[in-house]
């Protein structure tokens, strides 16, 4: 999550370049948390009785858009971002002190996760999870891209038969939740399995996609180097664009033809309403370890086919906004430096957004008697206007003042101090 763009630089001299501040990647971050902020709070929407029509069909919208896609999107991002924050320390030669400052940032991380997991907000809070994947990976960040490849695509191919099988065998959906610092105490070993293996944002997925997201850090520092940052960033978006695709089809395809793999609904659904479930967000893990569960791409599932499409999506977003943001030689306008300098923030806003979310849910959770139409700023349209303004507000401020997220600005100066990069 570090705002490294101002250091880099197109190697290239004579091409009348200045210097890349990959204005896209901070985009696309922003894109990323106004997207997990949209499935929190106007996704739910979608199936309240008591919310108004309007924002019935703005949450279908919402979890169409986001339910998988924005947490995929955030996590190959921080793949992206592993490689930005250890290039000092690589270029010195000193890749024990690059190792290190992942770890660093892991733990930080999962800190913070396990602090803000105390909140009473109807989310997942996904930090921890996070932190467990970035020190997991953080030994990646010196290894070479076809061993990276290798070890992305074992996860990706087996990571969610491992996963079904685990949970079958526990007899269990999900563990862990949001994990908190009391949950560490009460059940320190279920706790662990849950951000390594058994819940919602499980590692055994997001160091999959961090992984995909050091691959494609490198694949565009090389392309910036070889003064072909525009034709390589559109082709990683018309690629992405191409297995999200076919990620799409395999999974509807199978999904319409399930009697072929001999599967039948429960007792007491029709197959209508099971396939309908089995399409919905699930929580971590594919409904079975059997093929036909691995071909389906519901939100949530890590199965191979979910990952394969929200990567691509990923690819399509990032390789995009790069092309458009960062392959000519103006900077971002003042007004696209607003976005840019929030989506430079990710860590402050998603903080801030859940502790707004607690503030706001805070009476809802005390049994407080609320008037007809206070719920407006709690969920849906209403409340997502206003936290986005006021994120809004927050990235006028840092593009002003040039600063950074003041999380951004501490873990770096605490990575810094510890590892002297």
């Amino acid at each position: 999550m570090e705002r490294t763009a101002p250091s880099l630089t197109r190697p290239k001299a004579g091409t009348g370049r200045g210097a890349a501040r990959y204005v896209g990647i901070d985009l696309a971050r922003f894109l990323a948390v106004l997207g997990m902020m949209a499935n929190h709070l106007v996704a739910v929407s979608e199936m309240d009785p008591t919310a108004s029509e309007l924002n019935q069909r703005a949450g279908e919208i919402a979890t169409t858009l986001t339910s998988g896609i924005a947490a995929a999107l955030f996590a190959v991002l921080g793949g992206i971002s592993a490689v930005f924050a250890s290039r000092r320390a690589l270029s010195a030669g000193r890749p024990g002190a690059a190792i290190a400052s992942i770890m660093l940032r892991g733990v930080i991380l999962m800190v913070l996760g396990l602090a803000l997991g105390a909140l009473d907000v109807p989310i997942i809070v996904v930090l921890s999870y996070y932190g467990v994947a970035m020190i997991l990976v953080a030994v990646f960040i010196v290894a070479p891209s076809w061993l990276i490849g290798v070890a992305a695509g074992a996860l990706w191919l087996g990571g969610g038969f491992v996963n079904a099988t685990a949970r079958s065998a526990l007899d269990i959906v999900e563990e862990a939740g949001s994990p908190s610092f009391e949950s560490v105490a009460d059940a320190p070993f279920e706790t662990l399995r849950g951000m390594i293996l058994t819940g919602v944002y499980p590692a055994i997925t997001w160091v999959a996609y961090l992984l995909v997201g050091i691959l494609i850090a490198r694949a565009l520092l090389a392309a910036n180097a070889r003064g072909t940052l525009g034709r390589s960033a559109l082709g990683l978006a018309a690629f992405g664009a191409l297995l999200a695709t076919a990620a799409t089809l395999i999974s509807n395809w199978t999904l319409a033809n399930l009697a072929r793999f001999g599967v039948s609904a429960p007792d007491g659904l029709d197959m209508a309403t099971f396939v309908e479930y089995l399409g919905m967000q699930q929580f971590g893990s594919p409904n079975s370890p059997e093929l036909w569960s691995q071909l389906i791409a519901a939100p949530h599932s890590g199965s191979p086919a979910e990952m394969l499409r929200t990567v691509g999506i990923a690819l399509a977003v990032i390789g995009l906004l790069v092309t458009l943001f960062d392959t000519h030689d103006r900077g971002p306008s003042r007004f696209t430096d607003v976005f840019r300098a929030a989506g430079a923030a990710p860590l402050t806003i998603y903080t801030l957004h859940l502790l707004a979310t607690a503030l706001v849910y805070a009476p809802l959770y005390a049994g407080v008697e609320m008037p007809d139409g206070a719920n407006w700023w709690v969920a849906g349209l209403g409340a997502f206007g206003v936290q986005l303004a006021g994120v809004l507000v927050i990235g006028v401020i840092l593009s002003v003042t040039g600063k950074r997220g003041p999380l951004e600005a501490l873990t770096s100066g605490i990575v810094r101090t510890l590892t002297r990069t």
